[in-house]
C-alpha cells in the first residue's frame, strides 16, 4: 500500500470515531473484513490488485453470526471517518453455562487498508478489551469463541496484526490446523476393532454419546449441527442390539456435505479452498467434531470412524474434506490428510490498570479449560 495513501496517525486520532455499530450498519463490516485481508496477503509480483483473500467473509456467514445466541450488537465496534466505516473490533462474552464468566474474546479485527499504519487497530482492539473489562471479564482471547470465524491468529496474519496483539499483552499458546483429505485416491486401511460396526442412522446415540461422554461446547453445538441437517457416523457395537434405537454409540463423527441450514465449521472458507483446488471439479465435505468413548479408546475405532465417514462422504460425491481445528495431525495423516491452515492460539489477562488494558504473561493454557473451549477434533482413540 503507498504510504502516500495513509492517514498521518496524528490526524487520524482526531478525526475517526468509535463507537457501536448500529444494526443496519452490519452489513459494511464483510466487505470491510475482505479488502483488509485482500491488502494482507498482497505478495511482490501481485499486481497493484489482487483477489486473493483467505478468509473471504460472505454477507450469509456473517448474517449467521450475526443470529447466534453469542451475538451482541453492543460488543460489535466500528471506527468511522467522515461517515464511513474505515475500522472495526468484534468481541463476545459468555452466553453458555459451559463458557467462563470471565474470559472474553477479541473475535474480529479489521482496518480499511488505506487507514492501517495509523494505530487504528490498536485503538479499535483496546476499546474491546475495556468494554470486556468493565462488564466482568478479567481474561482475553483472540479467536475460538463460541461460533467463532477463526481459532486463533492464523499464519497468514500480516506482523502488524501479531504487533497488536502483543500490545494487548496477548502471548501465543498452541498451534492448530484445519486439515485437507483427497478422497479422490483409495483411502488407507483402518478397519474396525471386532465387535464394532458403523452406522450413518442414529443421530439421537450419537447426540447421547456428546452428552454423556463430552459435556459443553460440543453438547450445544452437535445439537446445532443435527438439527440443521448434518449426518452423524456412530462407533456402536455390532449385533442385533446394534439396530435399536436405544443402542447406545461409543463414538461419533458429524459429516457436512454443504447443503446443511448451517454453516460446517470446516467449511467456513471454502470459497478459497475451492480458488485453490478448482472448482467446479471439486465438492467439498467437512469432518468433526468427533469423539470416542474413553471407554473404548486405543482399540482402533476412532481412526475407522473417520475413515467411514470420509468413505460415506466421496459415496455421495464429495472430492475433498476438510478436517478443522485439531492437533493431531499425525493421527489424521494416517488417512491422507496434510495440514492446510495453521492457527495459534493468543491469549492475555486483562488488567484495568493498564492501557490498552492488559498485562504480558497470563495466558490461560488450553488443556482442562473451564470454558470448554476446546478445538472441533480432539477425541479420536
Amino acid at each position: 500500500m503507498d504510504d502516500a495513501n495513509r492517514t498521518p496517525a496524528k490526524q487520524l486520532r482526531t478525526a475517526v470515531a468509535i463507537r457501536p455499530l448500529a444494526t443496519e450498519e452490519n452489513r459494511l463490516v464483510p466487505q470491510l473484513w475482505n479488502s483488509a485481508w485482500r491488502a494482507a496477503s498482497w505478495r511482490p509480483g501481485d499486481g497493484e490488485k489482487t483477489d486473493r483473500n483467505p478468509y473471504p467473509l460472505s454477507a450469509e456467514l456473517w448474517r449467521e453470526r450475526l443470529g447466534s445466541k453469542h451475538h451482541d450488537q453492543s460488543l460489535l465496534l466500528g471506527a468511522f471517518e467522515g461517515g464511513a466505516l474505515v475500522g472495526a473490533a468484534y468481541a463476545k462474552m459468555a452466553a453458555s453455562h459451559w463458557q467462563a464468566g470471565d474470559v472474553g474474546w477479541l473475535a474480529l479485527l479489521c482496518v480499511d487498508p488505506r487507514r492501517q499504519g495509523a494505530g487504528l487497530g490498536s485503538r479499535l482492539a483496546a476499546a474491546a478489551v475495556r468494554t470486556l473489562h468493565e462488564r466482568g471479564c478479567s481474561h482475553l482471547r483472540l479467536g475460538g469463541e463460541a461460533d467463532h470465524l477463526l481459532p486463533g491468529l492464523p499464519q497468514e496474519a500480516c506482523p502488524a496484526a501479531w504487533r497488536v496483539a502483543r500490545r494487548l499483552g496477548c502471548l501465543p499458546t498452541n498451534a492448530e490446523h484445519d486439515l485437507l483429505l483427497d478422497l479422490r485416491p483409495d483411502l488407507p486401511p483402518a478397519p474396525l476393532p471386532p465387535g464394532y460396526a458403523l452406522r450413518a442412522d442414529r443421530p439421537a446415540a450419537a447426540l447421547a454419546l456428546v452428552e454423556r461422554s463430552f459435556p459443553g461446547r460440543w453438547g450445544e453445538e452437535v445439537t446445532t449441527y443435527l438439527a440443521a441437517g448434518a449426518t452423524a457416523i456412530t462407533l456402536m457395537a455390532a449385533g442385533d442390539d446394534a439396530s435399536g434405537e436405544s443402542a447406545p454409540a461409543q463414538g461419533f463423527c458429524i459429516v457436512f456435505q454443504g447443503d446443511e441450514q448451517v454453516s460446517a465449521p470446516g467449511l467456513l472458507w471454502s470459497e478459497a479452498l475451492l480458488a485453490e483446488l478448482g472448482a467446479p471439479a471439486t465438492r467439498l465435505a467437512g469432518i468433526g467434531p468427533l469423539g470416542v468413548d474413553p471407554a473404548v479408546r486405543g482399540a482402533g475405532g476412532g481412526l475407522a470412524m473417520v475413515r467411514g465417514a470420509a468413505q460415506w462422504a466421496k459415496e455421495r460425491g464429495a472430492t475433498d474434506a476438510i478436517i478443522n481445528w485439531t492437533t493431531l495431525t499425525g493421527f489424521y495423516g494416517r488417512l491422507g490428510a496434510r495440514v492446510w491452515r495453521t492457527y495459534q492460539r493468543v491469549g492475555g489477562v486483562i488488567a484495568a490498570s493498564q492501557e490498552p488494558a492488559l498485562v504480558a504473561g497470563a495466558a490461560r493454557t488450553t488443556a482442562g479449560d473451564p470454558s470448554g473451549d476446546g478445538g472441533e477434533t480432539e477425541s479420536p482413540a
